[in-house]
C-alpha cells in the first residue's frame, strides 16, 4: 500500500468509525428503563396515548390532610374549586379500579388551600422526611391492593429542602442588591431596601432567613449618549466593616418584608469611589443544586422510598422552579426584581468555567442592577441604567455573556440535576416516571405589568405599548424555569399555561409553542392550557388547542393520531437577558 492509499484508508476509517463511536455514546446516554405500558383488552396506550388513561387524585393543602388520609375510610375535603367534593382514600381507590385507573395522584398544591377554609397553616411535613415517607408507604400499600401506584411531588425543587440543610448544613443562598451614592470625601453612604421575611408558593409558606449584609464600594462613569455605566471590575472593594444596618418598621415577625436602612462612612482612601452596592443574604430551605452531595442525597432518598415498598407511577412536576415568591408585582426593590441565588457551590463552577475572578459573585450583582438610580440629581434617576465592564463595543458584550452564562448555569444546572434523579428513579421502579406538567408559575407576556387603570389588564397584555412597566421574565429566570425547552429534558410531553387568568392567546403564542416544545421531547404532544375566562369564551378557545393539536380533544386526538400540527413557527423564543 502506497503512503498516500495508507493515508486514504486511514481517512475512510475514520470517517465510518468516527459516526459508530458516537451514536454508540449517545445510545449509552439515551439508555432508559422501558415504558409502562398500559394494555386493555383490545388496545394498548404508547407515548402520548396514555395521556388519555385517566388518573385519580389527592391534591393536599396541609399536613393534616396526609395525617387523616393514614385511615383510608375517614372523609376528606378534597375541594379543588368553590363546589365542595369529599371523598376516603377507600372511595378514591374503588372508584380508579372500576373505571380502569392505575394511578393516584398525590401532591401537595397550596394553591388550593383558597377552597378549604381553615386549613392554610404552616406545613411542616415534607417528601424529604421520614415521617412523610412513613405515610406515604402506607398509602401505597393500601392502594396497590387495587392494582394503582402513586404519582407523587418528589423530586420538586420546592419539595426537597429542609432534611437536605439539617442533613448536609447546606442551603440555598440568594442574594439581594441595592446601588446607591457614596460620598467619596467622607465615605458617607446610605441605602433603603426591603428585607424578605417570607415567601409563598404552590408548595406553601417558607421563611426565609436573612443573614449578612455586605457592601461594595466602586466608581462608575457614564458611556456618553447611551444608559451604560462603566464599572472595571476591579475598582470593586468591599467595605462590609463600615456598615450599620437599621430597622426602619421595626421586627414585625408576622410581615413578609420590612424596610431596612444599611449606612456606613469612613475609608476615604477610596477617594474616586463614588457608589456602593449593598447586598443582602438569605439562606433559604431549599438544596444547594450545585453543591457535589445534592444527587448523592437525593439518590439516597428514594432508596428510601422504594425500601419502604412505594410504588411509583409518576412524578407530579407542575412549576418546577427554585425557591421564590409568587407574589407577581410586590417583590421589588425601586420596581425591579433584585435577586438572584448564588451558593458557593455555583460561584465555584461559574469561576472553574469562565475565570478565577467570578470565584466570589456577591460583588458582580451590580452588573444585574437595573434602574437604582432614584438617588441621582437629574433626570437620569427614571433612566433603565445598566453597569458594564468598559466602554467599547467589546464590554458591553462581555458584561451581557456575563449575564447570559449566569441564567444558563442556573437553568441548566438545576434541570440537569433533576434528570439525573429521575433516571435514577427509574432505575429503582423498573420503568419510566411519567412527569407531564410545565415549568413556570407566570410567563411573559401574560403576567407582564401594564398600566390599564380599572380596566382588566389581561386584555391589554398582548403588545407592549407605552403603558407597559415591567415583564416576569427576570422573575422566572432567575427561578429556573424560563427556559421550556431545556425543562423537556424532565417533563414527559411538557406544556405550558401561558393561556391563563383569562388571557385569550391572541397570536396564539401558547398554541405556538406547545407545538414547538412539544415536538422535541420524548412524548412528542404538549399541551397549551387555559383558564379563568367564561365557558363560551373557553370553548372556542379550546377549537384552536384542535386545530393546533396542543393536547386538546380526545376525539380530535384520536383523528390527528396524537400529534401536532405541523406548521412554521413566525416566532422567536428569546433566552438571554
Amino acid at each position: 500500500m502506497t503512503p498516500i492509499a495508507a493515508v486514504t484508508a486511514f481517512a475512510l476509517a475514520l470517517a465510518s468509525s468516527a459516526p459508530v463511536a458516537i451514536s454508540q455514546e449517545k445510545r449509552t446516554m439515551d439508555i432508559r428503563e422501558p415504558e409502562q405500558l398500559y394494555r386493555g383488552d383490545l388496545v394498548s396506550f404508547p407515548g402520548p396515548w396514555a395521556f388519555q388513561i385517566g388518573r385519580a387524585h389527592v391534591i393536599l393543602v396541609s399536613d393534616q390532610d396526609l395525617k387523616d388520609l393514614s385511615d383510608p375510610d375517614r372523609v376528606l375535603n378534597l375541594s379543588l374549586t368553590f363546589d365542595k367534593q369529599e371523598a376516603s382514600l377507600r372511595q378514591l381507590c374503588e372508584r380508579a379500579q372500576a373505571a380502569g385507573h392505575r394511578t393516584l395522584i398525590l401532591a401537595f398544591d397550596h394553591f388550593f388551600s383558597q377552597y378549604r377554609p381553615g386549613q392554610n397553616r404552616p406545613r411542616e411535613l415534607t417528601p424529604d422526611m421520614d415521617e412523610y415517607i412513613e405515610r406515604i408507604a402506607a398509602i401505597s400499600k393500601f392502594a396497590q391492593q387495587y392494582g394503582i401506584g402513586l404519582e407523587l411531588s418528589l423530586l420538586s425543587p420546592l419539595e426537597l429542602g429542609p432534611a437536605y440543610s439539617k442533613q448536609s448544613g447546606q442551603s440555598g443562598i440568594w442574594l439581594q442588591y441595592r446601588k446607591g451614592y457614596r460620598d467619596p470625601t467622607t465615605g458617607a453612604y446610605a441605602v433603603q431596601m426591603w428585607r424578605q421575611n417570607r415567601w409563598a408558593h404552590n408548595k406553601g409558606v417558607v421563611t426565609v432567613t436573612p443573614t449578612r449584609v455586605r457592601v461594595f464600594a466602586f466608581r462608575e462613569s457614564e458611556v456618553s449618549g447611551t444608559s451604560y455605566r462603566v464599572v472595571p471590575p476591579e475598582s470593586i472593594v468591599e467595605i462590609s466593616d463600615t456598615a450599620i444596618v437599621t430597622p426602619m418598621d421595626g421586627e414585625k415577625p408576622d410581615s413578609p418584608m420590612h424596610r431596612i436602612l444599611v449606612r456606613g462612612e469612613g475609608r476615604t482612601d477610596l477617594a474616586s469611589h463614588n457608589r456602593i452596592l449593598a447586598v443582602q443574604e438569605y439562606r433559604t430551605p431549599e438544596m444547594d443544586y450545585f453543591s457535589p452531595d445534592a444527587l448523592p442525597y437525593m439518590k439516597r432518598l428514594l432508596d428510601k422510598y422504594a425500601a419502604a415498598g412505594v410504588k411509583l407511577n409518576g412524578l407530579y412536576a407542575d412549576e418546577m422552579h427554585i425557591q421564590q415568591d409568587w407574589n407577581y408585582f410586590g417583590h421589588h426593590d425601586n420596581g425591579e426584581f433584585a435577586m438572584r441565588y448564588v451558593t458557593p457551590s455555583l460561584s465555584r463552577l461559574y469561576a472553574e468555567r469562565y475565570g478565577a475572578e467570578y470565584s466570589d459573585l456577591a460583588k458582580y450583582m451590580v452588573y444585574f442592577a437595573y434602574g437604582q438610580e432614584d438617588w441621582a440629581s437629574n433626570v437620569t434617576a427614571k433612566d433603565g441604567v445598566m453597569h458594564v465592564f468598559g466602554s467599547s463595543p467589546e464590554d458591553i458584550r462581555r458584561t451581557a455573556l456575563f449575564r447570559a452564562r449566569y441564567y444558563r448555569l442556573l437553568q441548566d444546572g438545576v434541570t440537569d440535576l433533576f434528570v439525573d434523579a429521575k433516571r435514577y428513579a427509574e432505575k429503582l421502579a423498573g420503568h419510566r416516571l411519567e412527569s407531564r406538567a410545565h415549568a413556570t408559575w407566570a410567563e411573559s407576556p401574560t403576567i407582564d405589568r401594564w398600566r390599564t387603570g380599572s380596566d382588566r389588564m389581561y386584555r391589554h397584555a398582548y403588545e407592549y405599548t407605552s403603558n407597559f412597566v415591567w415583564s416576569n421574565t427576570v422573575h422566572q429566570a432567575a427561578s429556573a424555569c424560563y427556559d421550556y425547552f431545556k425543562w423537556g429534558d424532565f417533563l414527559t410531553g411538557n406544556g405550558n399555561d401561558h393561556a391563563e387568568c383569562g388571557w385569550l392567546d391572541r397570536n396564539y403564542v401558547g398554541l405556538a409553542l406547545a407545538c414547538s416544545t412539544g415536538i422535541l421531547n420524548d412524548v412528542p404532544y404538549s399541551y397549551g392550557a387555559h383558564w379563568g375566562m367564561p365557558d363560551a369564551v373557553s370553548h372556542r378557545r379550546m377549537a384552536l388547542v384542535n386545530t393546533f393539536g396542543a393536547a386538546g380533544s380526545p376525539l380530535w386526538g384520536l383523528v390527528q393520531d396524537m400529534q401536532h400540527r405541523d406548521v412554521d413557527v413566525l416566532m422567536l423564543y428569546p433566552m438571554d437577558l
